[in-house]
């Protein structure tokens, strides 16, 4: 298991983590934000490799995770492997998380769960993508489920299961890429015509392309301008560009 802490501290915020599957390295710390890069600690996905990510945000701090490379389920026969990722922040807190494309190859069976759960004021931006097969195959198996919760009530719950060449009719369709930019604890504004934009009743909004390639996909601007926005509000890490 890997996990990821920061927590306020006096005039300088704790910066506390572990190392599993996936190795945090730290970029930089200021007196209440940091910035960590997540690198694989081997090859992965493998049949039967359990993943497990915990990050917790404390008040008033905000952490930005960087993916170091894409990760690629790789063909298993069919063995199950699973992704879990469990997200706390506090209040106050936010959370800035560009995760690189998982890739489903042919064979893989993969199990996704992320789990949100947010006091009142903290905040996520997250960017997530999945691509169903390598160029010219088809792909494993996928099963993805997101719920997020603020301050107890349910704001987001979706799950989805696709691959193993089934189409999804009116979700997925023959698209291979699922390309989405979450955001919980505010509603961000939408950029476009070519991302579909999801406002919750509660303060956020996901953002999504469905296409035949990753290259073709806007949601690159959509990631930078969302995350300049939720920057700029809080002031810790507004001075840094999106990688």
């Amino acid at each position: 298991m890997t996990s990821i802490s920061l927590q306020p501290s006096g005039d300088r915020a704790r910066l506390d983590f572990r190392a599993g599957a996936i190795v945090p390295r730290v970029i930089e710390q200021g007196p209440d934000s940091a910035r960590v890069a997540l690198v694989a600690g081997g090859a992965l996905l493998l049949g039967g490799d359990h993943v497990r990510i915990d990050v917790t945000v404390g008040a008033g701090c905000t952490l930005e995770l960087e993916d170091i490379g894409g990760t690629v389920a790789y063909d298993a026969d069919g063995e199950r492997s699973t992704w879990t990722v469990n997200i706390v922040v506090e209040t106050g807190g936010t959370l800035l998380w560009h995760a690189l494309p998982m890739v489903i190859a042919h064979g893989a069976n993969v199990d996704r769960l992320t789990r949100i759960t947010l006091d009142a004021g903290g905040r996520v931006c997250l960017r997530e993508s999945v691509v169903l097969g390598r160029t010219g195959e088809i792909a494993g198996r996928v099963s993805q489920r997101t719920d997020i919760t603020m301050s107890g009530t349910p704001v987001f719950v979706e799950e989805l299961v696709v691959g193993e060449g089934r189409d999804v009719p009116g979700l997925i369709g023959a698209n291979r890429v699922l390309d989405s930019v979450l955001a919980v604890g505010e509603r961000m504004p939408h950029h476009g015509s070519l991302v579909r934009v999801l406002d919750f009743e509660f303060p956020g909004s996901l953002a999504r392309f469905l296409g035949a390639a990753a290259h073709q996909s806007p949601i690159d601007e959509v990631w930078t301008r969302w995350r300049q926005d939720l920057s700029r509000s809080n002031g810790a890490l507004a001075h840094h560009g999106a990688e």
